[in-house]
Parts: structure tokens; C-alpha cells; sequence
């Protein structure tokens, strides 16, 4: 079986597998999680009893997220995203459904960051999301959970360890979406070298999956 065709298998399944969460149409764009994806990281939430979740990056299945978080009756998610349209959507989403009280979205445009890898990089605006993840931190405890999807072009993703690695709770999840694109990939390189979180890719999934140091 050719490595495509695998793939589109492990979504039909996921799809599946999705199903009770899919109570109402969500639109569903290229830049979602794909169905393998999601529900691979739904299996960590729901084995690695995690809590305290961190996603940079919003779109449908953040709702589906929240939807599962609020079916198991406990733990909450932060999500930053950076485009105006989607922030919107899902924040919007959450309040019809109820669920702003399990999940909240975050608007923060990009901006130059400091922890960017070129001189002119830019990740989501640094005070903004210090304020906000800080104050979530002081709410609910450490993050135990992190999915990184966004922002999706060239090496953006560097900045998210740096930035996050001294809110992560010992043994905390760390996920990557987009593992098989070559930008990605160095920058898991990056992070290994740098910090000791080994990553290891997710079959069929296209997610990467590292554990925060003890």
C-alpha cells in the first residue's frame, strides 16, 4: 500500500472515530488538522489524561477539541491564532455551543519576535501571548499538553519552545502538526539539539510527538 493511499485510510477512519463529536457542520480549510491527526491527538488528551492544553493555531477542530473536553467534564484549552477570520469563527463557535468556558481563543497578529530565527521573523505578538498564557498558567496550572499547527510558513515555528518551554509541566506532551514538511523537520532538529525534547513522527498522521524533560 503506497504511503498516500495509507493516509487517506487513516482519515476515513479518524472520521469515524469523530463522529459522536460531530453534533453540527464546522467548515473544515487546507489548513486544519487533518482527521488522522486530530484524533491522534485526542488519543493523547484521553490517555495522558491531559488538562491544561495549549494550541497555537485554531480552526474546527479546536471546537471538536472543546466539544471532548466538555463531554469528559474536566480540562481547558488556550488557543492563539493569528488570523482575525478564524479567531473570530471559533470564538464565535464556542459561545453558541457553550463552550467558552472549557476553551478561549486568542487573537494575536504576527510581529517581528525575538526568538524568530532570521533577523525579520515573526510569530505571534510576544506580550500578548505572555499576558495570556501566564495568566491561564496561574489559573489552571502548568501546560500539559501543547499542540503546535501555526503559524504554517517557513521555520515560524521555532520561537514556540523558546517561548513556552517554562510553562510546560514536566512530562508534558509537546505536538506538532505538519511533521513531514521539510521546515518542520529542521526545526525539530532545532528543538532536540536545543532543549532535549526527542520527537518521534505519529504513523500515517502527519504529527510529531516529543515529551518535555522531567
Amino acid at each position: 500500500m503506497d504511503d498516500s493511499l495509507a493516509r487517506e485510510l487513516a482519515d476515513l477512519s479518524a472520521l469515524q472515530r469523530l463522529g459522536p463529536l460531530s453534533s453540527e457542520y464546522l467548515p473544515w480549510t487546507s489548513g486544519e488538522l487533518r482527521p488522522a491527526a486530530l484524533v491522534a491527538v485526542m488519543d493523547e488528551i484521553v490517555l495522558g489524561a491531559r488538562t491544561v492544553l495549549v494550541e497555537l493555531g485554531c480552526g474546527s477542530s479546536s471546537v471538536l477539541l472543546a466539544r471532548l473536553l466538555a463531554q469528559r467534564g474536566f480540562g481547558h484549552l488556550l488557543s492563539i491564532e493569528h488570523d482575525e477570520r478564524t479567531a473570530a469563527f471559533v470564538a464565535s463557535q464556542l459561545r453558541r455551543e457553550g463552550l467558552s468556558t472549557v476553551a478561549r481563543v486568542v487573537h494575536a497578529p504576527l510581529s517581528r519576535h525575538p526568538a524568530a530565527l532570521s533577523r525579520h521573523g515573526q510569530w505571534y505578538a510576544p506580550q500578548l501571548v505572555h499576558d495570556e498564557v501566564f495568566g491561564y498558567v496561574d489559573a489552571f496550572g502548568l501546560v500539559d499538553l501543547l499542540l503546535i499547527d501555526g503559524p504554517g510558513f517557513g521555520d515560524s515555528r521555532y520561537p514556540a519552545l523558546p517561548v513556552l518551554r517554562g510553562v510546560l509541566a514536566p512530562g508534558a506532551t509537546v505536538l506538532v502538526d505538519d511533521a513531514d514538511r521539510a521546515d518542520e523537520q529542521s526545526v525539530l532538529v532545532r528543538w532536540a539539539e536545543e532543549f532535549g525534547v526527542r520527537f518521534r513522527n505519529a504513523p500515517r498522521t502527519s504529527i510529531a510527538v516529543g515529551v518535555a524533560l522531567e
